[in-house]
């Protein structure tokens, strides 16, 4: 008796350690994001200044020199803007668990939200109610992120495992909405609605319909991530995520050891699987864009160079700050000090999943150009303008972007990445096998 009563305290104290724990870091989440909102703001109302200085300068037709300075001013503004929405980002994806298929699915390839535009202040207010009632609980705005376009709010309780995507109103209308809606929820009466509705002008109807679609697709968005099924509102097609895990293996570690490199000898080069190769450089001591095109010259590799700080304007990529190099580092990064450089000889790395018994097909450029026309937001990766198929036991599929952001901002190696293929394409075949399709 005396060892289970022991062994509850134990359990006890442990979950005592993990609330202060999560505590902790949420409050550190709460004043990075109070710091992300600050800055955005102060950067919104400088580049809105510029632009309409641009357009005046315009007007005037002022000098080359005065319109490019401005010019560049402003997309510094938009690149430190860039730069704080994926230090949000960074939040978002710990709270979604690095999970890639949650994190796109929160995004809808619209336009991105100013937040001065938005109802931010009472936002905030809600956001402070919600952290102050429970710091185990986090509320992420939604708009300082760079993909999260569903909801107001991302809310994660340490208690439950479901992500909640959390719609926020104001006004006496909306208020009144909310309530309507709520009636109905309760209590689903068509006859009821209809005479709620019947006496209201057509602004509040319109109003009412946004109010309801916005609150719907949140609600199923959230469905879909947290029960792995639904319809997708897009296309109309029904979804099943298979809840499985395939563990990749990264080069992050050697990257990493890279960035110390580069303090003693300004440059540091390395070769991963035999077929993509990184350069860090220190941008103070030596021509990079040379040093590194001549490396890539010399082997025979004709595929663009990659550098990882272009990943800080792709609202779906990796964010930067998740890798494990020092905060300097970090800063060193952004600020360009830093550069990681890659390139990827994709003719030897096709040749490796031909080694793995991966069928490659590259398509033609009719081929490609007819298959993308046809695809608003999952365009296929292109070469030379040319698309790549691969088969394994007959499931067949085209290489997107997806797979090469892995790569190049994550680092997903090479090899890993076609490991990851095949144990997807034996999870297909094993499903279009299996008796009950």
């Amino acid at each position: 008796m005396l060892c289970c009563i022991d062994f509850v305290g134990k359990l006890s104290k442990s979950k005592e350690k993990n609330v202060e724990f999560i505590s902790n870091v949420h409050i550190g989440f709460m004043k990075a994001q109070n710091l992300i909102i600050q800055n955005l703001l102060q950067l919104g109302k400088k580049r809105d200044t510029i632009k309409k200085l641009i357009k005046e300068l315009n007007k005037q037709k002022a000098s080359k020199e005065s319109l490019e300075k401005s010019k560049y001013n402003l997309k510094v503004i938009e690149y430190k803007e860039s730069v704080l929405r994926k230090i949000a980002d960074t939040i978002a994806w710990q709270l979604l668990g690095f999970d890639r298929t949650i994190i796109r699915r929160l995004y809808s390839f619209t336009s991105q939200v100013e937040i001065f535009n938005s109802n931010l202040k009472h936002d905030l207010k809600v956001v402070e109610e919600i952290f102050n009632s429970d710091k185990t609980t986090f509320p992420l705005v939604n708009d300082i992120t760079s993909f999260i376009q569903v909801g107001d709010l991302l809310v994660r309780e340490l208690d439950s495992p479901d992500i909640k995507l959390i719609e926020l109103k104001e006004g006496k209308v909306n208020d009144e909405i909310a309530k309507i809606v709520e009636e109905y929820e309760e209590i689903p009466c068509d006859r009821r609605l209809h005479y709620q509705l019947e006496d209201k002008d057509e602004k509040f109807k319109k109003q009412f319909n946004r109010y309801v679609k916005q609150k719907s697709t949140a609600l199923n968005k959230a469905k879909i991530i947290n029960t792995g099924s639904g319809t997708d509102e897009v296309t109309g097609l029904n979804i099943q995520t298979v809840k499985e895990t395939f563990y990749t293996e990264h080069f992050d570690e050697v990257v990493a050891s890279m960035m110390k490199e580069v303090d003693k000898r300004n440059y540091s080069l390395r070769t991963i699987d035999g077929c993509l190769i990184v350069g860090v450089y220190n941008t103070s001591k030596m021509s990079i864009h040379t040093g590194f095109d001549m490396w890539k010259e010399s082997v025979g590799i004709d595929f663009p160079t990659i550098d990882l700080r272009s990943s800080v304007s792709s609202p779906l990529s990796y964010p930067l700050f998740l890798h494990p190099f020092s905060i300097n580092d970090k800063v060193k990064l952004i600020n360009g000090e830093k550069v990681i450089y890659m390139s990827l000889d994709i003719d030897k790395w096709l040749k490796m999943f031909e080694d793995k018994e991966v069928n490659v097909n590259i398509l033609s450029k009719k081929q490609t150009a007819r298959f993308n026309t046809t695809q608003v937001h999952s365009k296929v990766f292109e070469h030379k303008g040319q698309a790549i198929e691969i088969e394994y036991k007959n499931v067949k599929q085209m290489l997107s972007d997806g797979i090469f952001e892995r790569m190049f901002n994550q680092f997903l190696r090479p090899s890993s990445a076609i490991e990851f293929f095949k144990y997807g394409h034996d999870k297909v075949g094993a499903f279009l096998e299996s008796p009950l399709v």
